[in-house]
């Protein structure tokens, strides 16, 4: 009873927090109502509410706008995956897939080697060092490490915020640049910067030697777009002024994660402004952030590095939806089956499941909400794949049924009766079931911005025991981006200490090959 005291209280508590939130208690005016899109209908045939484009003016703005959210986030996530996708699926799938480096080797990828990349690799080591000592160490740390004094320092937001993230701009002697920093999702409020993940309008002006600029225009990532306009705005005036002292200085914009998607984004703002068209960005692992012309676009000043199996910048709503689909594709449940009916422990998982339906309003209901096949198979392109999840749907759905004829036939003896197979129905019921996925909006695909340098593993030679051999370094083609690979190193491989180990490693590797001395990278400095 207490357990439902709790849930009944919290669920109450969230009800009325999302009312207040939602600006139904709010005694401003009409012209207080948000902004609507034109020409978009919701599934009530209303008009969709318009994602905010900049950062919030306070902390009402930021709580609305923090709620709406969460609710997106999980209605991408735990609202369309069934449970059992998540939990068994995706392990069984990623076995089936095993290793994929190899796709990033292939005849339309180009393999990077001599001096001159070499060169270009300890100077990007350099900044992805000065990256993550101003994202992990204290600031002081950071400005020792770069030979920076108080001086150096344009301006400075030491506090993140959502849509408002850290970021410094220091002026660098040693490379004659202005560097701007910006911190990855480290805080809560930078995660969900991160996860206001729709896609809004977004502009880019590219110039043409002899013909002006012209307009490119796409979408880009609703929650970077945001924090890379406020930051615009807080940078623009302090680099402006120093470009007029030091106007032989280069601006360059780095950084990793969402920092680094943000760099990209705010690159492109920055360059349309005639003083500060010099911009450049560094960005390590940046996340998918803007659709393919406007990323395109920016190949000539956007440099983006990738590690190994880094799940980061090809994820996003369309590759996730396109890696559901070949989940349940995978038929992995026959396999679960047998191996619960072996551990009847697993019964205990079952309970658990149905008490977070009972007291918890977000997890779905398997007989009110099931998935709507025809859009998985919609999205799927083979026969094959078609009829595998026709197959694996049907085998989400059979229980229902099979529940509905035991409580019109069975008698009330036989219902009461629990036995270990039931149990295993059951449980295979609540991991199978899925929310309404009929409803389903359309998507834009968003991919990592500019030219692609990708750190690939070698495979190494059966008698050396399988293991990778080494690293190479290819210039992949975009298109690559538009799938997750799935592989057990994939957030391993996203960490900034693993980014400079395999820097450090390729760096080492082509000096060998060009039979050359190593010129000094910072040895000493620890990864973490």
């Amino acid at each position: 009873m207490g357990a439902k005291r709790v849930a009944s209280s919290a669920a109450g508590t969230a009800a009325l927090v999302y009312v207040v939130l939602s600006g139904r208690l709010s005694s401003d005016g009409p012209e207080k109502v948000p902004r609507r899109r034109p020409g978009r209908k919701d599934v009530e045939g209303e008009s969709e509410e318009r994602w905010p484009e900049k950062a919030p003016a306070s902390w009402r703005e930021a709580m609305a706008v923090a709620a709406r959210t969460v609710g997106f986030a999980y209605g991408e996530t735990l609202g369309k995956w069934p449970l059992g996708d998540i939990a068994f699926g995706i392990s069984h799938y990623m076995r089936l897939q095993g290793n994929l480096q190899h796709e990033y080797t292939g005849s339309n990828c180009v393999p990077l080697e001599g001096p001159g990349v070499r060169q270009e690799l300890i100077a990007l080591l350099r900044y992805l060092r000065l990256c993550m000592f101003f994202s992990k160490k204290p600031f002081e740390v950071f400005l020792e490490f770069g030979g920076y004094d108080q001086s150096d320092i344009l301006t400075r937001n030491s506090k993140a915020m959502l849509m408002k993230p850290k970021f410094t701009v220091v002026r660098d002697e040693s490379t004659r640049c202005f560097l701007l920093f910006i911190r990855g999702a480290i805080s809560v409020k930078d995660r969900l910067t991160a996860a206001t993940a729709a896609e809004v309008p977004f502009h880019l002006a590219v110039s043409q030697e002899g013909r002006g600029s012209s307009v490119v225009v796409g979408h880009a990532h609703c929650g970077m777009v945001a924090a890379a306009r406020w930051i615009a705005d807080q940078a623009i005036p302090c680099l402006s002024r120093a470009v007029e002292l030091f106007p032989d200085y280069r601006i360059k914009i780095i950084g990793h994660s969402m920092g680094a998607a943000i760099a990209a984004i705010l690159t492109c703002i920055l360059r349309e402004n005639k003083k500060l068209s010099s911009s450049s960005c560094i960005a390590f692992g940046p996340a998918a952030c803007m659709t393919w012309d406007l990323a395109e676009s920016s190949k000539d000043f956007v440099t983006t590095v990738v590690n190994k199996n880094d799940l980061v910048p090809s994820f996003g709503k369309v590759s996730a939806a396109s890696l559901r689909t070949e989940v349940m594709a995978s038929s992995w449940a026959p396999d679960l089956r047998e191996h619960i009916q072996q551990k009847r422990i697993l019964s205990l998982v079952n309970h658990s499941v149905n008490f977070m339906r009972s007291y918890v309003p977000f997890v779905p209901n398997p007989s009110s909400k099931v998935a709507d096949v025809e859009s998985y198979i919609a999205e799927s392109e083979s026969e094959d794949m078609r009829y595998t999840v026709k197959k694996h749907s049907a085998l989400s759905c059979w229980p229902y049924a099979a529940a509905g004829r035991q409580t019109l036939e069975a008698p009330d003896t036989e219902a009461e009766e629990g036995t270990a197979g039931e149990e295993t129905e059951q449980l295979m019921e609540a991991l199978q079931s899925a929310p309404d996925a009929s409803q389903v909006p359309s998507r834009r695909q968003l991919y990592p911005p500019g030219r692609i340098m990708h750190m690939v593993a070698l495979p190494a030679p059966e008698e050396q025991g399988g293991q990778n051999a080494g690293v190479a370094l290819y210039e992949t083609p975009r298109g690559t981006y538009g799938k997750i690979r799935l592989a057990g190193s994939m957030i391993r491989d996203h960490y900034m200490p693993r980014y400079v180990e395999t820097m450090q490693m390729l760096i080492d590797k082509l000096a060998e090959d060009d039979d050359a001395p190593l010129s000094d990278t910072n040895d000493d400095v620890p990864l973490d």
